[in-house]
């Protein structure tokens, strides 16, 4: 019995960010080196970035990280390293993984089955290669071995997968050509949504029971591109067991992990490398097989906090501005900054902090996540007249909580002014029962500048506070409560924040201390405070309740109902009367259709889930449509409801 020392390492990559793709990749070779790890793994397009988008239709970008390879291949001779790339071959782009060893590029493995589902378009730059088809062409000035082939290190025979080369049918898969191999490693960037980990792990665990090797599993980590977050997991599995695997969703830019892999030494027809890299003793790894995050909740807000910690980092600003006004959005985006800032403290070392992000001076000088948001997250509370002393005192007791820097002011005479502007300018009298949504708007409208104005002075982001909910139909007001260039919570249902406010005011998330605060916020009803305060607005009052409006868009977007069958599914669910239904159902399946516009303009929104709402990554509509006219016509002529 021989073994060997495998490796499996997540970067946190940034798309032609070529510099510091290049050492992130050097720092994981060179840590996986110092574990004696003789085989290593890194993810899919790890050297150019996984998100080029039509980048990858420019010829410089695949010579680019040709070079970068051929010049990486000498950082570890003594191992075999495994990383990917884009390639141009007779004018087409294919996906590539290097198979890199004794300082050239042996062989490069390309990637049969192409991801064109969800938030992936691979199709559009990517020509699949025929699976197992193996080829010697010229490449970029020297002959290359192309194709699925077997690669044999002292017995220790491997094959190679790249990512969505896993998801398809058994038969189809690249790996069935390969039943000699003790080992598959495949190289991935799959995007994390919430609860897919299971869906991954039952593929990696699945491939090693229904094929006869272990399989190996490499992902990118991190928010790589803007809006899709990866989890960094790395899997190690036998015999439809996983045996060993790292932390998801973790803020370091490099980890790796190691697995001694025991196998009779096998000889077959394969590419031959070479390895000199000595073993440590077994006892140095530390073994996990346990999943992290098991907890949705926790799941929910470390993914959420990684891209924002991310997003800072990359975009080159100096912390984020947060127009809080005390209800359950708004908090909810300052929950995250601060959770954000717990991990940052909890994770990772000084040292790690600095090279992270290098930019803010005084690392040395905290000690507490509520230090670091004082620096990190500007609050404004921005009164009208039609603003409750409730939402004051919720928005200045969670600021005050997590440490923001907060202020509160009143904007209720620009509101005035504009009134007056418009009044004079076209003779009209302002009435509420007339011009409902106009007066509504302004207000929201005129909190937009002074935040901005915050973001610009300190060279801040400023985050966008509309959830999933109100996105789907409309609800929020666009150049107000939209302004931002970052919305973290828009691909997040209502419902969900306001049950996840509550366990994070109890300190029943695991891994984040409580947030007394938060009851104030909590024990409010949900109202967008813009009419006056006799009228008694609520956010329910306005659409339907959230329930059911979470019910609708699950119906509609992700079930494909149309407007008959999905009254007839809510009604199932005992929500309301039959004329309660009808009305929710048309009203959503309106506001839905005449919203479009309004989605295809929110700031980029982190993809959590695989049942978002974003035009740019999952959710398609046209934004000129029939608006369901003759759905919702047919079906209210059917149940004859009373007038809405």
């Amino acid at each position: 019995m021989a073994v060997l020392r495998l490796a499996l390492a997540s970067v946190n990559q940034t798309p032609l960010d070529w510099q510091g793709n290049d050492l992130r990749l050097r720092l994981a070779i060179r840590q996986a080196r110092a574990e004696g790890a003789q085989v290593l793994c890194l993810p899919e397009l790890a050297i150019s970035g996984y998100g080029c988008e039509d980048f990858f239709f420019h010829p410089h970008v695949s010579k680019r990280s040709f070079e970068m390879v051929k010049a990486m291949a000498d950082e570890a001779p003594e191992m075999v390293v495994l990383v990917g790339l884009p390639v141009f071959i007779d004018g087409k782009c294919y996906n590539a993984l290097a198979v890199l060893n004794q300082g050239s590029i042996k062989a490069l493995v390309l990637k049969s089955y192409l991801a064109r589902e969800g938030i992936h378009y691979e199709p559009r730059w990517f020509t699949a290669w025929p699976s197992g088809r193996k080829e010697r062409r010229q490449l970029y000035d020297q002959e290359m071995t192309l194709g699925s082939y077997l690669f044999d290190v002292n017995g220790f025979v491997f094959g190679c997968e790249i990512c969505e080369d896993a998801w398809v049918a058994d038969d189809l898969r690249p790996c069935r050509l390969l039943r000699d191999a003790h080992m598959i490693f495949n190289a991935s960037a799959s995007h994390f949504s919430l609860g897919k980990d299971r869906i991954r792990e039952e593929i990696v665990s699945g491939s090693s029971k229904r094929f006869p090797f272990g399989y190996a599993y490499a992902n990118l980590v991190g928010n790589e591109s803007g809006r899709a977050i990866y989890d960094g997991e790395l899997l190690f599995a036998r015999n439809g067991e996983v045996v060993q695997r790292s932390r998801a969703l973790g803020l370091q830019e490099w980890n790796t992990v190691c697995y001694d892999f025991e196998y009779e030494p096998r000889a077959v027809e394969s590419i031959r490398l070479h390895v000199n890299n000595p073993v440590p003793a077994p006892a140095q790894i530390k073994t996990q097989t346990k999943r992290v995050p098991a907890d949705y909740d926790q799941a929910f807000v470390e993914s959420a906090s990684l891209a924002l910690w991310d997003y800072l980092r990359k975009s080159g600003t100096n912390g984020f501005v947060v127009s809080l006004s005390g209800g359950v959005d708004s908090s909810s985006v300052a929950v995250l900054v601060w959770a954000m800032a717990t991990r940052v403290l909890k994770e990772l070392t000084l040292e790690q902090r600095k090279a992270a992000w290098p930019r803010f001076p005084l690392w040395d000088q905290i000690e507490t996540a509520e230090q670091l948001v004082g620096h990190l997250l500007v609050t404004a509370y921005q009164s009208t007249r039609n603003s409750g002393p409730v939402t004051a005192q919720a928005a200045e007791a969670l600021a005050k909580a997590l440490g923001a820097r907060h202020y509160d002011w009143d904007v209720d005479f620009l509101v005035e002014g504009y009134k007056g502007l418009i009044s004079r300018a076209t003779g009209l009298e302002w009435d509420w029962k007339k011009h409902d949504i106009t007066l509504q708007n302004i207000q929201a409208r005129v909190r937009g500048p002074g935040v901005w104005m915050l973001a610009n002075l300190e060279n801040r982001l400023l985050l966008s506070t509309s959830n999933r909910s109100e996105v789907a139909v409309g609800y929020a007001t666009m150049d107000g409560d939209t302004c931002g260039s970052l919305s973290p919570i828009a691909g997040v249902q209502k419902t969900y924040l306001r049950r996840w406010l509550v366990r994070m005011q109890q300190g029943a998330v695991k891994g984040y201390p409580a947030v007394p605060a938060l009851h104030f916020v909590n024990e409010q009803q949900p109202t967008a405070e813009l009419r006056p305060t006799t009228q008694s607005q609520t956010d329910e009052g306005d659409l339907m309740p959230y329930l059911v409006l979470d019910i609708l868009e699950k119906l509609m977007t992700s079930d494909h109902c149309d407007p008959q069958t999905a009254f007839n599914e809510l009604m199932e669910h005992e929500v309301g009367s039959a004329e309660e239904c009808l009305a929710w159902t048309r009203k959503f399946f309106r506001l839905f259709a005449t919203s479009q516009w309004k989605r295809e303009r929110y700031a980029p929104a982190f993809h959590l889930d695989d049942q978002n709402l974003d035009p740019k990554t999952w959710a398609r509509f046209p934004i000129l449509n029939g608006a369901f006219a003759v759905e919702c016509a047919e079906l209210k002529e059917v149940f004859k409801p009373q007038e809405e």
